[in-house]
């Protein structure tokens, strides 16, 4: 079971499969303005879904970010 921000994230891998997603643009447009996270934050959501949905479906690139496969 996901909670709230881990099924956002989903769903925006999933709107962009393939594609390289910056932390910077998962902050614009996952979390509100004042509710920003910090790098670790969202590296415990990602772990957390790569838990769920599995580890080989989230590819992280360094410098480049994550990409949905």
């Amino acid at each position: 079971k996901l909670r709230p921000k881990e099924a956002e994230l989903l769903n925006y891998f999933i709107a962009n499969p393939k594609r390289f997603i910056s932390q910077d643009e998962l902050v614009q447009n996952i979390w509100d303005f004042d509710a920003l996270p910090s790098d670790a934050t969202i590296r415990s959501y990602i772990r957390k879904l790569r838990e769920v949905i599995g580890g080989e479906k989230i590819i992280t690139q360094r410098g480049m970010g994550y990409r949905y496969e």
